[in-house]
Parts: C-alpha cells; sequence; structure tokens
C-alpha cells in the first residue's frame, strides 16, 4: 500500500480552499488569512507549506490547468461526434469548472511578479490549445468539420469566445443555462454550418 504524504496531503487541502474562497468570492478574495480561516488553521502554519501568496497562486494555476486539461483530454480523444464534443466542452467549462475555469481565463490579464509565473501559465495553456486543434485535424481529416474550416483559426476563434464569454458574463451576471446554450450555438454555427465563411470564387 502506497505511503501517504502527510505534507502533499496539506497542500492539496490548503489548495482546495483557496479555490473554494475563489469560487465563492472571487480572486481577489484569496488572501492567506482567508484561505486560513477556511481549512482551519492558523496563518503561519500556512508558511510551511508555500512561501506567500505567489507560491500559493503557482500552485492553484497548475490544480486548476490540470483538472481543466485532464477533463479536455477525455472529451476530445474519446469521440469524433463533433455535437457531442461541443456539448461535453460546455458541460466542462461552464458547469464542472465554471468557478475555476474562470480563474485560469481572467489570469493572463493580472501581472505577476514571479517571473516564472507567465512562463508556467503559457506551458500549461499551450499544452491545452494544442489539445484542442489536434482534436480539430482529426475531425476534419474524417470529414467531420466541412472542409473549408481551418483548424487553427477554428482553435484560436474557440478560445477567444470562451474566454469573452466566462469573463464578461461575470459582469454582466448572466444566467449560466444561457451563456452555455449561446456557447453551443455559436460552436455549432461556426464548425458545422460554416458560418463566417466566404464563398471560393466561382
Amino acid at each position: 500500500m502506497p505511503r501517504i504524504n502527510a505534507h502533499e496531503e496539506a497542500r492539496k487541502k490548503i489548495i482546495a480552499g483557496a479555490l473554494e474562497v475563489a469560487a465563492e468570492k472571487g480572486w481577489d478574495a484569496v488572501t492567506l488569512e482567508a484561505i486560513a480561516q477556511n481549512v482551519g488553521v492558523s496563518k503561519p502554519a500556512l508558511y510551511s507549506y508555500f512561501d506567500n501568496r505567489e507560491a500559493l497562486l503557482r500552485a492553484i494555476i497548475l490544480e486548476v490547468a490540470e483538472n481543466i486539461h485532464d477533463g479536455l483530454e477525455t472529451i476530445l480523444t474519446q469521440s469524433d461526434d463533433i455535437h457531442l464534443i461541443i456539448r461535453n466542452l460546455a458541460e466542462l467549462l461552464f458547469e464542472q469548472q465554471k468557478p475555476y475555469a474562470s480563474i485560469f481565463f481572467l489570469l493572463p490579464s493580472r501581472p505577476s511578479p514571479d517571473p516564472k509565473h507567465p512562463e508556467e501559465f503559457v506551458h500549461l495553456f499551450d499544452n491545452s490549445r494544442m489539445l484542442l486543434r489536434d482534436c480539430l485535424v482529426r475531425l476534419k481529416s474524417k470529414r467531420e468539420l466541412p472542409p473549408r474550416v481551418d483548424p487553427d483559426a477554428a482553435n484560436y476563434m474557440i478560445i477567444a469566445m470562451t474566454m469573452g464569454m466566462i469573463t464578461s458574463s461575470r459582469f454582466l451576471e448572466m444566467d449560466n443555462n444561457t451563456v452555455k446554450k449561446i456557447w453551443i450555438e455559436a460552436m455549432e454555427r461556426y464548425l458545422l454550418l460554416g458560418y463566417g465563411e466566404t464563398e471560393e470564387p466561382v
């Protein structure tokens, strides 16, 4: 039986506590005091696991990114049904990972004093982006997408649309089901109906 690493378990509990605070009150409310209160430990005890708030921020990014990446990998590699893929992506981003996806997508706009932070984020984000692109290439080769759909352009469009809807829906206080429905319709229109494509010259 594998030995339980008490230090790692405590770190995971702290990260989970930080995510709860962020999901309920927003990222700006994630302070060491708030996390300590949520987890039920003293603030000085947190320094046994994280040097400062920035170190905790990096750990949270890794946790959120890995969760989203794992979900994307499952959805994008186990089916060639584009309708199912679109709906499963909507479920992942707007239901299962809703509070955490907003943290993940809002972080690029937030400056960090730690030079390693942007590099880590770009690497994690890029891995997820490539999963999506590879899926679009595969679907196009199997004629699940119209011939004129460019996987690279579609990839960036989907990311931009997702980031825009996640961030704007928070400010506009939009109903989550409405946001999800709009996103699904936009994806289907772009990927399946060729919306926005220009006709080839006759």
